[in-house]
């Protein structure tokens, strides 16, 4: 009898640890393998530890709370093929391999990836010719080791309403063309996007802040730049709102830049056309190097230490812009004053003689100094209409709230350039 009674136990302890019995749910890989194409698979909540592969034409929606998580050296999500939508998931890629793979790998055609949460070691998703993908209503959380979202050779892309931070750069593009960059926030990066050899991109109603740079567009063509904000992209002393890098044919819009060490840095490029933005509280607003046949109208400069200064340039246009600092004097009543603005860049000009006068970048008093000196005559930029009242009024009570700063820092200036003038007489 005893014998039975063992067998039965052992009958029972089998059906009781069997996957079934537990109610282990199948592989994600092996739903995905067994669904037909065109199929819509909704996956159960929970947390899952795998990578998986879509080859074929299928949609994916992740139920409440769905995490899809691998540490291993490949992709956790792989799409391949065309018309693959993912949507409603959190991606969780943990490689700590100096050069990992991203968290989703994209290739082939027309796919939609949508309401994604996505926290990566290493690059968040990476499209590898891939054209016509659009990336949607998503977060990319990194870990400064990969860029947020890293187009090759892909086209016509859309990516849209997204959060990148943490990134090298947030979207990076390279021989890419005829994509946008819309609706989006990069921040804590090397740059917020970064087009290398790529033409006809789209970048507007962005916002683009706490980055080394807000955007670097170099070696591409007919950029469109619009309605974004390029905020506090000051975190090196090479840090600009934006970067312009022999970039041809650019269109620079209704953006504004605010609080940028250098609001729009031009070097090497030509046929930019900047019109309708702000340049407020910059160290420097605009700055050109080595570039020529560039256009900048209809702006709005206000309290910057410099407005616009150019080296080795040639060719540029200032006309009808609004400049705080300038005289202002309208005879005829057409809203433009009589007495041409010249930009004068004395501070530039300053701390290429006297180093130790960076500390005071971006204090009020330097207004002050540089109303009594002039810089020569051949460094000046000048508009000779500028317009009476700004065309776009950002916040007008912020200059009227600095005022008390104005006096302090007016003061701090003056006993400050008296106490390094000594200590340079010592020395």
């Amino acid at each position: 009898m005893k014998v039975p009674y063992v067998c039965l136990v052992a009958l029972l302890c089998t059906l009781v640890l069997s996957p079934h019995a537990k109610g282990e749910k199948p592989s994600l890989q092996s739903i995905i393998d067994d669904a037909e194409a065109g199929g819509e698979i909704v996956i159960p909540s929970g947390y899952y530890t795998e990578n998986i592969v879509i080859s074929k034409p299928l949609t994916l929606i992740g139920g409440k709370n769905v995490t899809i998580h691998s540490c291993e050296e490949t992709p956790v999500v792989t799409i391949e093929g065309s018309r693959v939508n993912i949507r409603n998931l959190t991606i969780e890629q943990c490689s700590e391999e100096s050069e990992g793979p991203p968290a989703i790998y994209v290739t082939g055609t027309t796919h939609r990836l949508e309401d994604l949460a996505v926290d990566t070691t290493q690059i968040g998703i990476q499209l590898s010719e891939a054209d016509r993908v659009n990336i949607l209503k998503s977060s990319i959380t990194g870990r400064i080791n990969g860029n947020g979202i890293d187009l090759w050779t892909s086209n016509d892309n859309v990516m849209a309403k997204l959060s990148l931070k943490d990134t090298i750069d947030g979207i990076y593009m390279e021989q890419s063309d005829g994509n946008e960059v819309s609706d989006s926030k990069m921040e804590n990066a090397r740059y917020g996007v970064h087009l290398m050899f790529s033409n006809d991109t789209v970048i507007r109603r962005n916002i683009s802040h706490h980055n080394f740079t807000g955007a670097m567009v170099m070696k591409a063509k007919q950029t469109v730049i619009s309605r974004n904000i390029f905020a506090e992209n000051n975190q090196n002393v090479n840090s600009q709102g934006l970067l312009l890098y022999e970039a041809d044919d650019t269109k620079v819009s209704f953006n504004e830049f605010d609080s940028n060490r250098v609001g729009a840095f031009i070097e090497k490029s030509g046929g930019s056309f900047f019109k309708e933005n702000i340049f407020q509280s910059n160290m420097i607003g605009v700055q050109m190097k080595e570039s020529r046949e560039n256009t900048i109208t209809h702006n709005d400069f206000s309290g910057n230490v410099n407005d616009v200064h150019e080296v080795d340039s040639k060719e540029n246009t200032l006309s009808q812009n609004y400049w705080d600092a300038s005289l202002k004097l309208d005879v005829n009543g057409d809203q433009y004053s009589e007495i041409p603005y010249k930009a004068d860049p004395y501070f530039l000009t300053l701390t290429e003689k006297v180093p130790e006068y960076q500390l005071f970048f971006q204090n009020p008093g330097l207004n002050l100094v540089k109303q009594v000196f002039n810089s020569p005559a051949a460094t000046v930029l000048s508009d000779t209409k500028p317009t009476m009242v700004p065309k776009h009024i950002n916040n007008p009570n912020k200059n009227k709230k600095q005022i008390p700063l104005w006096v302090i820092g007016s003061v701090f200036l003056i006993l400050n350039l008296l106490i390094i003038q000594k200590w340079r007489n010592v020395k």
